[in-house]
C-alpha cells in the first residue's frame, strides 16, 4: 500500500544583508477554477453573418453598377444617333431654307411673284397702293388635282423611342 504524506516545502531563509530587509512570503491560497462565459457558438455566428451581408451587399451594388452601365451605354448610343439626326436635319434645313430653294418651292405649289405690292399703315389700318391678283403663268399637273388638305403632307414625329435590343441580362 501506498502511503499518502503531506509534501512540505523547503524552507527559504530570507537573506539578510547590509541592505535588505526581511520579505514576508506571500500568503497562497487555492482558487477555484474560472468559469468560462459560454460557448463560441454565438461569436461564430455573428461573423458568419457579417461576412454573408457583406458579400451580398457587395452582389447587390456589382449588379447595380452593370445594370447602370448598360443604362449610360444605351443613353450614349441615343445621344449619338440624336445628334447625327440633328445633323442631318440642320444640313437639310440649310439645304431649302435657300431663297432659290424656296423660290423652286412656292412655284411647285402654285406661288406667283408679287408684281404691284400694297402696304398697311399699322397707326391707321389703311391700305396703301392699289393690288391685282397675280396670273399664274403655268400650271402644275401635279397639283392640280391635289385637294387642299393633301398638298402640304403632314409632320413626322420623330419622338418614339426606338426598342432596345440589349445583352438580355440589363433588367426591365
Amino acid at each position: 500500500m501506498a502511503s499518502t504524506s503531506a509534501v512540505h516545502a523547503p524552507a527559504v531563509r530570507p537573506v539578510r544583508g547590509p541592505r535588505s530587509s526581511a520579505v514576508p512570503r506571500p500568503r497562497l491560497t487555492v482558487v477555484s477554477a474560472p468559469r468560462t462565459a459560454g460557448g463560441s457558438m454565438p461569436f461564430t455566428l455573428l461573423c458568419t453573418l457579417i461576412v454573408v451581408s457583406a458579400l451580398a451587399a457587395l452582389l447587390y451594388l456589382n449588379i447595380q453598377m452593370s445594370d447602370t452601365s448598360y443604362e449610360i451605354t444605351r443613353l450614349q448610343s441615343q445621344s449619338q444617333r440624336l445628334t447625327e439626326e440633328k445633323q442631318a436635319l440642320s444640313e437639310t434645313n440649310e439645304r431649302l431654307g435657300t431663297p432659290q430653294s424656296l423660290e423652286r418651292q412656292a412655284r411647285e405649289i402654285g406661288m406667283v411673284p408679287v408684281t404691284d405690292p400694297a402696304y398697311i399703315d399699322l397707326d391707321t389700318g389703311e391700305i396703301l397702293g392699289e393690288t391685282s391678283p397675280a396670273q399664274q403663268t403655268e400650271v402644275n399637273p401635279e397639283l392640280a388635282d391635289v385637294p387642299a388638305e393633301k398638298a402640304v403632307p403632314p409632320a413626322e414625329i420623330y419622338d418614339e423611342p426606338t426598342t432596345y435590343h440589349g445583352m438580355g441580362n440589363e433588367g426591365a
